[in-house]
């Protein structure tokens, strides 16, 4: 140490221990600490009587949004027909999809399209064709399915783009 302050370390120990001193407070200050904390240990009681109360009231709500996001008793119970012999879940889906298309496209009157839609149409309908053969050398496939599934979208949109534009 350098300066003018420059004492040594014994010195520097005396001083720092002629600080150490025990004071005495002056009254007991308990009183006045347990004064302070009984309003709020009152405030915390009733808090112990509702939570109980709060739990139930909130895993019912949990209970009704998640019965009310998907009611059981609304569900329409899916009835399936029994696939014949050797065919293929897929495959069965396909037919009935196929179904649905065909049904779908008699509602839109595909007979009274614009002439400048048919080689879109048909395009369309030629890929459907081609999946719908790839379906029946390959029935246990759902990427044909769901390539099925598209052609048949995209041919309904144009279909309607067709006669409402």
């Amino acid at each position: 140490m350098s300066g003018q302050h420059d004492i040594g370390e014994a010195s520097l120990r005396m001083a720092l221990q002629a600080l150490r001193r025990a004071i005495e407070p002056e009254r007991d200050l308990w009183p006045g600490i347990s004064a302070r904390l009984s309003p709020q240990a009152a405030q915390a009681r009733p808090a112990k009587r509702i939570w109980p109360f709060a739990m139930a009231a909130s895993i019912l709500l949990a209970l009704g949004l998640a019965r009310q996001g998907a009611p059981e008793l609304a569900r329409p119970v899916a009835v399936e027909a029994a696939a014949p012999a050797g065919t293929t879940p897929v495959a069965s889906e396909a037919e009935a999809l196929t179904l649905h298309y065909q049904a779908a496209l008699r509602e839109l009157d595909a007979g009274a399209m614009p002439a400048s839609w048919q080689p879109g149409l048909e395009a369309l309908d030629h890929g459907a064709q081609q999946v719908l053969a790839a379906l029946r050398h390959s029935p246990q496939s759902p990427q044909l399915l769901e390539q099925l599934r598209q052609i048949y979208a995209r041919r309904l949109a144009l279909s309607r783009r067709a006669l409402f534009s």
